[in-house]
């Protein structure tokens, strides 16, 4: 039975909570936050992405990937990025709606985009819902090493819960790239968790998606199979239900 990427979560369950997406370095997955974040804006949340992962122009390529048009999202005023990456290495760009810190170290990182989300944003927060979106969750890792990640990803989520505490946080994790205990510690905050695995093979990439939890009480585990295919937005990712 093929199934819809927004079929997986129940829109009553979806304010408030976290969303963890578990991936390795084969798989077409790390999509998955893109389109949710397209989806999102496209319903009326305002996007505010958190980017440590790589330069301004490779996540515009990535966001275009799945028919998302992050340039024109930033020029409307439906998103924000807070771009740690380009802060850290020098790689900044002139765009509306595109925020740089004097410096990114662990000690006063919280504090300074806690500030950014009262003022700047403060008055467009308060009108409209926010959509969470940290890229990537190992990248954040590399960038400040796992363990000050976990103690700053704690105090954030604490934070938000009272600050903005309908909004969504999305965090994807390529497994991959950090430790067994930082990818439990990801899924363990997670309401929503997904877990993607790739194969290659002599047919070529073999993909699954297992939806291993959600907050909600007749929720069961499922296995999905999963493919890219030339389509935009939600339909990017054609998944097929396999068990239960």
């Amino acid at each position: 039975m093929e199934v819809s990427l927004l079929d997986l979560f129940r829109e009553d369950h979806l304010p408030g909570s976290i969303v963890t997406v578990v991936y390795d370095a084969y798989s077409s997955a790390w999509k998955i936050p893109f389109i949710l974040l397209h989806t999102a804006i496209e319903r009326g949340y305002f996007g505010i992405v958190s980017n440590y992962n790589i330069p301004l122009r490779n996540f515009m390529r990535k966001s275009a990937s799945v028919g998302f048009d992050a340039v024109r999202a930033l020029e409307e005023g439906d998103m924000a990025i807070i771009d740690l990456f380009g802060t850290r290495y020098g790689s900044m760009m002139n765009m509306p709606n595109v925020f740089y810190l004097d410096k990114v170290e662990p000690e006063t990182l919280n504090p300074k985009i806690t500030h950014l989300y009262e003022t700047e944003l403060g008055g467009i927060l308060s009108e409209r819902p926010a959509f969470r979106l940290i890229h990537t969750l190992d990248g954040a890792a590399l960038m400040l090493g796992e363990e000050n990640t976990l103690k700053l990803l704690n105090r954030t989520i604490a934070t938000r819960s009272v600050q903005l505490p309908d909004s969504v946080l999305v965090l994807p994790v390529n497994r991959d790239v950090v430790s067994e205990k930082f990818v439990a510690w990801a899924v363990s905050v997670g309401d929503y968790v997904f877990v993607a695995r790739s194969e290659l093979g002599e047919n070529g990439l073999s993909e699954y998606l297992y939806v291993i939890s959600a907050p909600h009480e007749d929720f069961e585990p499922t296995t999905y199979s999963f493919r890219v295919t030339k389509s935009k937005g939600i339909e990017k990712l054609k998944m097929e239900k396999i068990s239960p």
